[in-house]
């Protein structure tokens, strides 16, 4: 990264010499997103060919151009070449529209104040969702809205939260993201009024977070909490969390009196981690059975993988039959399906931009691009155990936050003012920029 910051000057990279306004096809795809998703990838996919046209020539300049187009012909690669095309063809559209859009993001996110405005779109457009959630817990709601003959959205209605998704899983990574970029908008902004408003959601999602009974959920929100209260050197904070995490543990491991104390939602879940007769695929033991099943795809197809969507397929055919979508963990989810080259492709690809991301976070000290970068942080370690990157709001989400982290290397403002040091990760920042 460091040659990279040595060889090509930021002005080189800024996609307009003063800051620009929002795109509005952007804003407007992510309000969209707890809505539905199709007029929502529409417009991303419209404003992705016109920020291709205005930035080109700032785009192709970025190394990470070539990684991103390299990954989305390696996505079509392994639809061609899979072991049933009829079920990876479709199963490509997971991934390389996502890939392509990337760059373009980066482009138009690449000042400050468009990074503000997309984060207060989405928090804003998170409230949708947590009036869904809260209504299924109040209120028992179940069924799908319509405005007229459109359908709008809908409410699973199960027995754990799941808002507009179809899993309560895919609901709890929503939230942790959404809390991240409230939890950073709380920060830079200074409105009294604003900030009891983002206080309430805080409140609201944590507690619907909770009730999602998500330990995938919990412990990526956890994670995003913990380096947080690091960073900011929160201790009392960090002992009051791993003094939650340690009695939560001790509830679950049944030491005498501990679930007195803990509410029995969070011990009885944790217990199912280790208890192979959990149902619903709680267990770990299950999980596992999953993951080695996916090593053994990894080893007879290692460079091309089975193809996309070859897992359940090859999974549920098992005698007996299982029902599975996915092995629990994205990374080895896509060494399967895409074989290993395709995963170090995305490994290298998320890291260079969250590598890039801290990096700009240390220079400019701004807490709603932390935010960003602790929502991207907590999304990539909830999929060791789970592979929520197939439901297409959520990969949107992401790719938005992806292209957010992304611009904000490319920053004009902190260009100007504040070039990157030679050491990408200095030891002080003498001057933050301000807020």
């Amino acid at each position: 990264m460091s040659n990279f910051s040595a060889s090509v000057a930021p002005e080189d990279l800024l996609p307009d010499p003063q800051p620009s306004q929002p795109q509005g096809w952007l804003l407007g795809s992510a309000a969209l997103i707890p809505v539905n998703l199709a007029p929502s990838l529409l417009l991303a996919v419209v404003g992705t060919v016109q920020s291709y046209g205005r930035y080109w020539e700032q785009i192709r300049r970025d190394p990470l151009l070539g990684l991103a187009g390299l990954l989305s012909a390696a996505a079509v690669a392994t639809a061609l070449l899979g072991e049933d095309w009829r079920l990876s063809l479709p199963g490509m559209f997971n991934y390389w529209p996502f890939l392509l859009m990337l760059p373009a993001f980066g482009a138009a996110l690449a000042d400050p104040e468009s990074r503000r405005r997309l984060a207060q779109v989405l928090v804003l457009g998170s409230g949708l969702m947590l009036l869904l959630g809260w209504g299924e817990v109040l209120w028992g709601w179940q069924g799908h809205l319509f405005l007229g003959p459109l359908w709008i959205t809908g409410v699973a209605g199960g027995e754990r939260p799941a808002a507009a998704f179809t899993s309560p899983n895919l609901l709890a990574i929503y939230l942790v993201i959404h809390l991240c970029l409230a939890a950073g908008l709380w920060g830079v902004t200074r409105s009294r009024l604003t900030r009891a408003g983002l206080v309430a959601m805080l409140g609201l999602g944590s507690l619907l977070l909770l009730l999602t009974a998500s330990r995938s959920g919990w412990g990526a929100g956890g994670l995003a909490l913990l380096i947080g209260l690091v960073l900011r050197r929160c201790w009392w904070g960090i002992a009051l969390l791993a003094g939650l995490g340690l009695a939560s543990l001790a509830a679950a491991l049944d030491w005498p009196g501990w679930r007195a104390v803990v509410p029995s939602l969070i011990w009885s879940r944790l217990a199912d981690t280790w208890d192979p007769q959990a149902p619903h695929f709680s267990s770990t033991a299950n999980r596992l059975d999953a993951w080695r099943f996916a090593l053994q795809m990894v080893r007879e197809r290692p460079l091309t993988g089975w193809g996309w969507q070859s897992f359940p397929a090859l999974y549920n055919a098992q005698d007996p039959p299982e029902l599975l979508g996915h092995c629990h963990n994205l990374y080895l989810h896509l060494a399967a399906e895409g074989g290993i080259p395709l995963l170090l492709g995305y490994l290298a690809l998320w890291g260079w931009i969250l590598a890039r991301g801290w990096r700009a976070w240390r220079c400019s000290q701004d807490g709603l691009l932390l935010g960003m970068v602790l929502a991207l942080t907590a999304f990539f370690a909830a999929g060791i155990v789970d592979v929520v990157i197939l439901d297409g709001r959520l990969h949107l989400l992401m790719t938005l936050l992806l292209g957010a982290v992304w611009g904000s290397s490319l920053d004009p403002l902190r260009g100007k003012q504040n070039r990157v040091p030679a050491d990408p990760f200095p030891s002080q920042v003498s001057q933050p920029m301000p807020q």
